[in-house]
């Protein structure tokens, strides 16, 4: 065969294994969150087939080296690329409600839809080598000169899945072109062969069956995201979006109600703003993340005096906004697009009040936990400053709750507790945590009525106690049973500290 081809032949399999180490990502995402365990698993499943497929490919080398074994190989690659895609569906199907460890049930995932494609991927080089090799005085030049391609494919797979791949096409798409590219690469290889006959017609059929009849689970798909939105209506009412990030619903949105919160922690961001700034008032809002900028809109439509920023890391986010939730091009809410660390390192802005929006369920960016990202954080807020941030958490567990507030504590003089029930609770729940260096006075707290009570979509009560701050006490005797430490720039578990409560939590 020739040299060059051969060279191409690699460079096409390095490209197409990182390809789907990427995509691999965004694929577990709507299932399992990205965390991690998701990480480490892909990247572990990957260099284990890469090991297999090495051995295999080296074993059949030595019995079989010819064009048409190597095109078996490159179709067999394809083929279980393209199975991967339904695969997805009947994992999630077999595994989805089964209880069991983060890092365990990422691993089974991982494994069971992504190493037999990186195993048919690994096997190719050893074939091409020994294809390539015909004096042995060049064997090193020969390996080292594949190899290379290799690579060279590896990171062309990186760059082009990373940055701009998953967004332009989505991973279902770049699953299904790396198939018919291997495919057709074996079928080339394999022209003139019995073997061939006759099947060209069923590679096809499965090309179009994978790429364009199954449908595709995410309507967006961005470097950050798999986004979703549902839309319901009730009769003559107003349609209410509902906004789905990777698995988690993260927002209901209402555009013709702006008091209508959704979720019960931001009914409390909003009577934390009328406890301080009562029913009118100017004030500087910052937002650690957007989703489905639900408190955004109702601060734009109940305190026209007040000044909304918004640091919402991804850009597809706030244009799914734009385009599918009503939201105006035209709003006074501005929108930063870009990491809320790197934007608070970078404005002069004070603020009087700061929501923490960004946490995804078991999607935790860990930066934004540290007491280096809240010391930075205060130092953008005024004097009487006061930050808000939702956690879910299961008090069973309870390890990234306590650390949170030891956390806080390190930077505020008072945090306080508000979890959408009048305690802790044994299961999954929703903890609004308060910092302030300014006390809140209970009387105050408890009379406070925000624009939200009574709204149609109002999931809690302040009769279930929804707005109960937990007192010292009960706060302590939390902190008693969990020792967690503070959560720094050098040390933040927060996968590992969700991990039981995802496992208990299905």
């Amino acid at each position: 065969m020739n040299s060059r081809l051969l060279r191409v032949l690699v460079f096409c399999s390095g490209l197409s294994l990182m390809l789907i180490q990427i995509v691999s990502s965004r694929v577990l995402a709507p299932h399992l969150g990205t965390s991690i365990y998701a990480w480490t698993n892909i990247i572990a499943t990957t260099l284990l087939g890469i090991l297999v497929g090495n051995y295999i490919g080296g074993q059949i080398s030595k019995q079989y080296s010819n064009k048409k074994v190597l095109g078996i190989t490159f179709i067999a690659a394809g083929s279980v690329t393209l199975l991967s895609i339904f695969l997805v569906t009947v994992i999630n199907d077999m595994l989805g409600v089964v209880s069991m460890h983060l890092a365990i049930k990422t691993a089974l995932y991982t494994f069971s839809i992504f190493f037999p494609a990186a195993t048919c991927l690994a096997a190719i080089l050893p074939q091409v080598f020994r294809l390539d090799l015909r004096d042995l005085k060049k064997t090193g030049s020969s390996f080292g000169s594949l190899y290379a391609w290799s690579s060279i494919g590896n990171v062309s797979g990186l760059v082009l899945g990373g940055f701009f791949l998953i967004p332009l096409i989505g991973t279902k798409q770049i699953l299904t072109a790396i198939s018919a590219l291997l495919i057709l690469i074996g079928l080339y290889l394999g022209r003139g062969h019995a073997l061939w006959k006759n099947r060209i017609a069923l590679l096809i059929a499965l090309f179009f069956i994978g790429g364009f009849v199954l449908p595709s689970y995410c309507q967006d798909e961005t470097n950050y995201y798999c986004i979703r939105v549902l839309e319901s209506t009730d009769g003559d009412e107003s349609p209410v979006f509902t906004l789905k990030l990777d698995h988690l619903v993260h927002s209901y949105v209402d555009p013709m109600n702006a008091a209508a919160l959704g979720y019960g922690y931001e009914e409390i961001y909003a009577k934390l703003i009328e406890l301080n700034f009562g029913e009118t008032g100017e004030f500087y809002a910052f937002f650690v993340g957007g989703g489905g900028y639900v408190l955004q809109r109702y601060i734009d439509a109940f305190y026209p005096e007040a000044h909304v920023t918004v640091a919402e890391i991804d850009p597809g986010v706030t244009e799914v906004n734009y385009l599918r939730m009503d939201l105006p091009r035209d709003t006074s809410i501005e929108t930063v697009n870009e990491d809320a660390r790197r934007f608070l390192q970078k404005t002069d802005k004070t603020f009087n009040m700061v929501f923490g929006d960004a946490f995804n369920d078991f999607s935790i960016p860990y930066h934004l936990t540290t007491v280096e990202f809240h010391k930075l954080l205060k130092s953008r807020m005024s004097e009487d400053g006061v930050y808000a941030l939702n956690v879910i958490d299961d008090e069973k567990h309870g390890a990234l709750l306590a650390s949170l507030i030891r956390t806080l504590r390190e930077v505020w003089t008072h945090v306080y507790v508000s979890p959408q029930a009048d305690r802790f609770v044994e299961g999954r729940n929703t903890y609004v945590l308060i910092a302030t260096d300014k006390a809140i006075e209970s009387t105050p707290w408890a009379s406070a009525v925000s624009y939200s009570d009574g709204a149609a979509l109002t999931l809690e009560s302040s009769e279930n106690g929804l707005y109960t701050l937990l007192g010292d006490e009960v706060v302590e005797a939390f902190l008693a049973e969990h020792k967690e430490p503070v959560l720094r720039d050098t040390f933040v578990p927060v996968d590992r500290y969700l991990a039981p409560v995802f496992r208990d939590a299905y």
